[in-house]
């Protein structure tokens, strides 16, 4: 009997060590959880107040470097300079951190993009002026709060933010530049101290033995960093949005571009619905020419045609997806202007043919009359003010509107110089084949947009 005893008890005592042991491990598994989860939840607060502190910290040093090594002009010219090599690293981190997380904002208010919406992508470098009239004009617009505004900046600048985040009449995004001057201060694709002078001959190129002596442009010159910005600006923008940005993944609709210095006319949208019903066989639109003249016709023109005005041009990504087939006519042309680029692309890509339809009576009109092309007071307002009043003269919303066949135009035998540089090139294709690890993780996981 006390044998039989003790084998029940030994029986029993690990049939109760086990139980012990599985009941320690839930409750150790349980408290591992929740720490894992406090841990992370710890971490993702701490990724949010290091980019807090980031962002006042290089607010901080950019108002001192108002002072001292950046210069803001009063009137609204814009903003020049650009910081100091201590925070060259910080404002880097910054720019790779909004780029990554990719926010929205207003769209609690206004619902998530659909592809029956408007994407309309505004290029922004420092002239915050005419910035503050082009988004004026867009805040006028029907239909404007089913749009989402994207701008892409070249420049950081807090009081560029503040005016960008102060829209509430749509949903916006904003998206920087990486290979920007400001960030690239001294070296490429910033103006290096031992890039070769932009005028000077190719055999003195060769004695100063500077780094770009060997590639000028089919004109002699060297290249200016200034220009070529924009360019790689443009070219970036575009592969962005059309390939990078997990919350348009699954858009088919329009895009539109414009730039920080057009006034867009407020039945922009219905102008833009109207040519893409009259006109299907266009697969590029342009909302504008480039005239201040303000036509009062009840019908306006439309000229199909395969040349492409560069205001307000607008396709989708089925075009896109047959442009990009010829990146290597854009990225090689000798041009540095980004239209003239575009226009290459279209006029020889084997195997496609881009018909566009050109609005004669403008929807977009330009209101630059300073930057790179021209030496002018930025802070003269008076044309804009001038414009205003003869657009009240324009005949909004017309039911019809007529359209004309026009001759095929030529391009010239050749650019217009300013990209001779094979660094440039090389960006340039990198930029289009080039895709982040962690934005093609979580486009996996978005759902596609509802029709």
């Amino acid at each position: 009997m006390k044998r039989i005893a003790t084998r029940c008890l030994r029986r029993w005592t690990l049939v109760y060590g086990v139980i012990l042991i599985i009941f320690i491990i839930t409750q150790y598994h349980k408290s591992w959880s929740k720490l894992l989860d406090l841990h992370i939840g710890m971490q993702k607060s701490k990724n949010i107040i290091e980019c807090t502190l980031e962002t006042q910290e290089l607010f901080y040093r950019n108002q001192k470097l108002k002072i001292t090594n950046c210069s803001i002009i009063d009137g609204g010219e814009g903003i020049t300079g650009g910081p100091s090599f201590d925070n060259v690293r910080l404002l880097k981190r910054i720019v790779e951190r909004l780029n990554y997380e990719q926010t929205i904002r207003n769209l609690d208010v206004y619902g998530p993009l659909n592809n029956n919406s408007l994407i309309v992508l505004i290029q922004v470098h420092t002239r915050i002026n005419y910035l503050a009239e082009t988004i004026s004009s867009l805040s006028q617009a029907r239909g404007i709060e089913d749009v989402l505004l994207i701008f892409s900046h070249d420049y950081y600048d807090m009081r560029i933010n503040d005016l960008v985040r102060s829209i509430n009449f749509c949903k916006t995004m904003q998206i920087y530049f990486p290979y920007s001057m400001q960030i690239y201060t001294d070296v490429f694709p910033g103006q290096s101290p031992h890039d070769c002078p932009p005028k000077i001959t190719r055999a003195e190129a060769i004695e100063m033995n500077c780094t770009n002596a060997m590639f000028p442009d089919l004109y002699g010159n060297y290249r200016n960093a200034t220009a070529t910005q924009v360019k790689h600006h443009w070219w970036w923008k575009i592969n962005t949005v059309f390939d990078r940005l997990t919350a348009i993944r699954y858009y088919t609709g329009s895009i539109l571009f414009i730039e920080e210095d057009h006034y867009i006319v407020k039945d922009f949208i219905y102008m833009l619905r109207l040519m893409q019903k009259t006109c299907p066989q266009s697969k590029i639109f342009s909302l504008g020419i480039h005239s201040d003249y303000v036509s009062s016709r009840k019908s306006p023109q439309i000229h199909v045609s395969n040349w492409i005005s560069n205001l307000g041009i607008s396709f989708n990504r089925s075009v896109w997806n047959e442009l990009i087939q010829c990146t290597n006519q854009f990225c090689y042309y000798d041009d540095y202007n980004w239209d003239w680029s575009l226009q290459k692309m279209t006029k020889t890509c084997p195997g496609h043919t881009f018909w566009t339809s050109t609005l004669q009576n403008s929807r977009v009109y330009h209101l630059g009359k300073c930057g790179m092309h021209h030496a002018n007071n930025c802070t003269d307002m008076s044309h804009i003010v001038k414009l205003k009043q003869n657009l009240n003269t324009l005949k909004l919303y017309p039911e019809t509107v007529d359209v004309t066949l026009e001759n095929t135009k030529q391009m010239p035998i050749s650019g217009f110089g300013g990209w001779g540089d094979t660094r440039d090139h090389k960006l340039c294709m990198h930029m289009m084949n080039h895709y982040d690890v962690k934005t093609q993780i979580q486009n996996r996981f978005t759902k596609p947009l509802k029709r």
